[in-house]
């Protein structure tokens, strides 16, 4: 769960597989820690070894969740206030053969927060992401690239390779950047709805891979007043030449039944 922050919209048969998977799985095995965290400035950092060990330090119920079951903020419903507030240090440690983060998790959230949950699909505000100008021109910073992304990601790499060629058909993402190198429009879009808080589909029309470099200013910063720069509704019209237009329409959600508060130990 370290890294960029980056967020990524999944479609409802990815969560309904999920879910589907999550219920049927067998018992995982394992032991784990779980205690609150109650430090007022902490911040959650979370590592998971392929080995089967999951360590978190003041991470929400929220933040597993999201982790689990590879959903975003407003894909999930009816989870109570304190699954975002109340922070838990989480040492666990898989025994036998090794599952995936999610399943670790899942198992977690099921066995020590009672955690139930569904997938539901409900009518909710969304954006579409097209091009801002009638005659099509884009902006300076969405450029068109012939980058062989087939080929390249064909090619097994070491990681001297890929410090040394830099970024190359993927992209990196923090609050007030995304920077992509032969990306397509709906990798832009999926880490856009991280940012407004709302599901974001392609509608540019625009086929093929691009560079993109798009700079905004992020809300907590203009709150803070510190920082100036442009919206991130400004920087893509005038960087990239595209806009989100307001829309509402299907969203698939993951519906908390029940969770509580587990007990330290």
């Amino acid at each position: 769960m370290r890294g960029a922050a980056c967020g990524v919209m999944v479609a409802g048969a990815a969560i309904a597989a999920i879910v589907a998977l999550a219920q049927s799985q067998p018992a995982i095995s394992y032991v784990a820690s779980v205690k609150p965290n109650n430090a007022a400035d902490a911040r959650g950092l979370s590592e998971y070894s392929p080995s089967g060990f999951l360590n978190a330090t003041a991470i929400t119920g929220r933040t597993l969740l999201r982790t689990a079951y590879r959903v975003q903020d407003f894909q999930i419903a009816g989870a109570p206030g304190w699954l975002a507030t109340r922070r838990f240090d989480i040492s666990a440690r898989a025994e036998g053969s090794p599952p995936s983060q999610q399943a670790l998790i899942q198992a977690l959230l099921k066995d020590r927060f009672g955690l139930a949950v569904h997938k539901e699909t409900r009518e909710s505000e969304l954006f579409s992401l097209v091009v801002a100008r009638n005659d099509g021109k884009l902006g300076s910073k969405l450029v068109k690239s012939d980058f062989d992304c087939d080929a390249y990601l064909a090619t097994p790499r070491s990681p001297a390779d890929l410090a040394r060629t830099g970024l190359r058909c993927a992209y990196r993402s923090n609050p007030g950047d995304f920077t992509g190198y032969a990306v397509q429009m709906s990798q832009l879009a999926q880490v856009l709805s991280f940012f407004v808080g709302r599901p974001v589909s392609d509608k540019t029309g625009l086929s093929g891979r691009f560079d993109v470099v798009l700079q905004w200013m992020p809300d907590n910063a203009a709150a803070a007043g510190d920082v100036v720069g442009p919206s991130l509704t400004t920087a893509l019209q005038e960087q990239l030449g595209l806009k989100l237009v307001s829309e509402k329409g299907p969203v698939s959600m993951l519906v908390v039944d029940h969770v509580e508060e587990p007990s330290g130990n």
